[in-house]
């Protein structure tokens, strides 16, 4: 078997790349092109150029990267001028990109904006919606592949940094055209079960297609409406989706979404042991401060004899026990009982109800006889009465003037005797019906009075 016509991988590659060194259509290339998938590491730019059936991948390195008069974002479409190499330890080409002019926007990149623009005119993206992250979750759920690298980047460093707490993976699809429903199937899976207290949803890095699932519309509503806090972890630190800015908060990468997720065991061990620490440090202190008032007050000088101020108060206390058993309330209770029974037999001796039914019988008699004279004393009285005015009405001036008689008056006095009259004044003549005025003009005296 001939082995001379076979040759090495090193080979093959050294080859290729004296061709790409050779070539002269190769030498320098003038590409127009969407750039995607931007990565700064150690002052040099990585990123894919790509059209609708194909894509590259370039680099560019700090000296030209600095000439740039513009900022390259994923989406944008530039004008690059570059060489075409080899990478001979793996046997990959890509463009070295010497110049970078920007050309517009790729289609794509424009939905995005327009998109990210609608929602946060709707407020998806205020800060006052987003629910506050636990500050310790037991319970982690993760949406994303059940294959993929972010799981075991998540699972991984949960595990070193909080190993207690416990993950619940609702598996989705991360990329492709059905995956913006997994997402949202997955979610709302979450939600409903409310299993766990904080949910990361993400996926590993790859070019703006791969990550366009999570720029859905209805998946980032979805968040919005979520009651569970989520992390989005998308890609790498320089890739923004949708998902990031709708979300309680954005983490760089899956593992980032884990650091923000949980506190290092350490740094936990460390804070029980300072509580710990300023807990003992408490008790010592205010041991010491009870021990100091406790010395203060035993210093006082009511505490000095303390003892024989206790003997004084047993001794007191002993005579105010033996006072109280002469005069405690049970031994007045008890001659209290005793003096009532005795008042209960002595009540039963002199039969007091039979006392106090004859004396009721003894007032009631009285009360008739009183009755029965008083109501003859009123008959007597009113037959007294009767006959006084009986009387009265004989004697009544009235009647008698009725019969012709009259009544004198001279100076508003009656005149009772003709010898009290004055000549000089008038008189007045009273009838039963009326008076008149008269004047005297003559005086006759009986004779027998003369």
């Amino acid at each position: 078997m001939e082995t001379n016509k076979y040759i090495s991988v090193s080979a093959l590659n050294r080859y290729l790349n004296y061709k790409f060194e050779n070539d002269s259509n190769l030498k320098i290339i003038y590409l127009k092109a969407e750039i995607s998938n931007l990565r700064l590491s150690k002052g040099i730019l990585y990123f894919v150029l790509k059209d609708n059936e194909s894509e590259i991948s370039g680099l560019m390195f700090q000296s030209n990267l600095s000439q740039l008069k513009f900022k390259p974002v994923d989406g944008m479409t530039v004008l690059v001028t570059g060489k075409i190499g080899i990478y001979l330890k793996r046997g990959t080409y890509s463009i070295t990109v010497y110049s970078m002019e920007e050309a517009g926007l790729g289609d794509a990149y424009l939905r995005f904006l327009q998109l990210k623009e609608k929602l946060d005119k709707e407020g998806l993206f205020d800060q006052k919606y987003k629910l506050p992250i636990p500050k310790m979750s037991e319970k982690i759920g993760v949406i994303t592949s059940a294959t993929g690298d972010a799981l075991h980047d998540i699972v991984s460093t949960i595990e070193q940094r909080f190993p207690i707490a416990e993950i619940y993976l609702y598996p989705a699809l991360v990329q492709g055209e059905q995956a913006p429903k997994s997402l949202i199937k997955a979610l709302k899976k979450a939600n409903e079960g409310r299993l766990v207290d904080l949910i990361i949803i993400g996926r590993g890095g790859g070019t703006i297609e791969d990550l366009s699932c999570f720029n859905d519309e209805e998946l980032a509503r979805e968040i919005f409406h979520s009651k569970i806090p989520t992390i989005s972890a998308v890609g790498h630190e320089a890739d923004y989706t949708i998902c990031d800015f709708v979300a309680s908060l954005r983490a760089p990468t899956p593992t980032g979404a884990a650091v923000l997720a949980t506190r290092e065991k350490n740094d936990i061990i460390r804070e029980i042991s300072n509580n710990a620490r300023q807990v003992t440090s408490l008790a010592k202190q205010s041991m010491i401060n009870s021990f100091s008032r406790y010395q203060e007050i035993a210093n006082r000088h009511e505490f000095k004899n303390f003892s024989k101020m206790l003997d004084t108060k047993i001794d007191n206390l002993k005579v105010l026990n033996n006072h109280l058993n002469l005069v405690s309330p049970l031994k007045v209770i008890e001659k209290n009982i005793s003096t009532t029974q005795d008042l209960k037999l002595r009540l039963k001796l002199i039969n007091i109800e039979k006392r106090i039914n004859d004396y009721a019988t003894k007032i009631n008699q009285l009360s008739e006889n009183m009755g029965k004279g008083l109501n003859l004393q009123i008959a007597n009285n009113h037959k007294s009465v009767n006959n006084i005015i009986d009387k009265l009405i004989l004697l009544n001036p009235l009647n008698v003037m009725q019969k012709g008689y009259t009544l004198t008056y001279q100076d508003n006095k009656i005149v009772t005797s003709i010898s009290n009259l004055n000549n000089n004044e008038s008189i007045s003549v009273k009838w039963v019906d009326g008076e008149i005025k008269a004047k005297i003009l003559e005086i006759s005296k009986n004779k027998t009075e003369s």
